[in-house]
């Protein structure tokens, strides 16, 4: 009973909410960095959106019809005659039940939800572009650590073969730090792959250079904001609506109708005996009441009902996934500020090592090596920090996809 009361009072709320035009801009904090014939087709696929939905809107005008026939025949007498007749006929419904008010308003909610469709393709495709951006540029990050860690394990392969020739440790560490070098230098390869397949993906999108692109700093959005400005959230609402008038299309279909219907004739021949010509034009004019009785009109009614109850449990549904995404973000970038708040610890701690060891340097306890390896290390977890970041903005990112700035 309960749920019963939710849906009532939703769709209540639905039926009072106004059905306003849907725009979208990328001049904000998200740049469209589509190519121009990605844009192109999603431009053309909202045009003819609006050009369907148009013919939606109008479907309840009946056209005019005009016929003409013409005919030639022989009688018994061997004369033969013609006939030619011009019409133009019309019947127009004028008061469906409310039907003809509900075709207008489903055709402005299922153009608001297909338009909604087509902006989240579009927006799904920009957000995309600006993440392999943020990928890139974490991939030179992460590039430029290996390069330091290589740089450590050359260190440390230079002190093993010096402690090897004084023997004081046997050749295994040495093949160790040899190995480690190696499977090091692997993984530099393996991002520069990366980077590849990354670049393609992003060819495929835009035809910019993703080099010279800048990349947004974004902010979290507040939860009230994100739900406010979900437009899947929207879609579902609107599909909602959609059902809604389209039941009420349904029911009007089985109750009275009234409808005016006109023909204006024109019949021209030669039909009589006497071979004479003749014309005759004449009109007609009417009223038509019509109410169908259908042995299957409950069940139909009853079925659309449903499916628009159906669309509002969605609708709830849809409203709780955005509601648990958004949290799982947020713990995910929890996550993530604590992995920053350790990198720039051991950023300070490395600091501290380093005035330590230029220190004992100074004193000749110390080797440059040991210097060298300190300052590599530093920089890794300054690099941490700031791939850490940019693993934050991509979360962020995905609250932007789904709302409209």
């Amino acid at each position: 009973m309960k749920g019963s009361s939710v849906l009532k009072k939703l769709s209540l709320l639905f039926r009072l909410l106004p059905l306003i035009p849907l725009s979208f801009s990328y001049g904000g904090v998200i740049e469209n960095h589509l190519s121009e014939p990605k844009n192109r087709l999603f431009d053309y696929s909202e045009k003819i959106n609006s050009l369907r939905s148009d013919i939606l809107r109008k479907s309840w005008i009946s056209p005019l019809m005009l016929n003409y026939s013409t005919s030639r025949t022989s009688n018994s007498f061997g004369r033969d005659g013609r006939n030619d007749i011009f019409t133009i006929s019309m019947d127009q419904p004028i008061f469906k039940s409310g039907g003809i008010y509900s075709a207008i308003k489903y055709a402005s909610a299922l153009e608001g939800a297909n338009s909604m469709d087509i902006e989240l393709a579009r927006r799904k495709s920009v957000i995309e572009a600006v993440r392999i951006l943020m990928e890139l540029k974490k991939l030179k990050l992460q590039r430029r650590q290996l390069q330091l860690l290589v740089e450590n394990d050359e260190i440390d392969i230079k002190r093993k073969k010096e402690q090897y020739i004084a023997g004081i440790i046997d050749s295994s560490f040495l093949d160790q730090a040899i190995l480690q070098r190696n499977r090091d230098k692997t993984s530099l390869l393996g991002l520069r792959l990366q980077e590849v397949s990354l670049l393609n993906s992003f060819r495929l999108l835009s035809d910019k250079d993703p080099y010279s692109l800048k990349i947004p700093r974004l902010k979290l959005i507040e939860k009230r904001s994100f739900l406010a400005s979900n437009m899947e959230i929207e879609r579902e609402r609107l599909e909602a609506l959609s059902k809604d008038y389209e039941s009420s299309m349904t029911l009007s279909k089985y109750l009275p109708s009234l409808s005016v219907f006109g023909s204006y004739n024109d019949e021209k021949g030669d039909y009589d005996i006497s071979m004479k010509d003749y014309s005759d034009s004449y009109y007609r004019v009417g009223l038509r009441l019509s109410m169908p009785i259908n042995i299957n009109s409950l069940q139909d009614i009853e079925a659309s009902r449903v499916e628009y109850l159906k669309s509002m449990v969605q609708l709830q549904e849809k409203r709780k996934e955005a509601e648990n995404e958004y949290d799982t973000i947020l713990t995910t970038i929890s996550l993530i500020e604590s992995k920053i708040a350790l990198a720039r610890s051991d950023e300070k701690l490395y600091s501290k090592l380093l005035k330590s060891t230029q220190e004992l340097y100074r004193a000749g306890s110390k080797t440059k090596l040991d210097i060298d390896t300190l300052k590599n290390s530093m920089q890794m977890a300054r690099l941490d920090a700031q791939v850490y970041e940019l693993e934050k903005q991509i979360q962020l990112l995905k609250l932007y996809e789904k709302v409209n700035e």
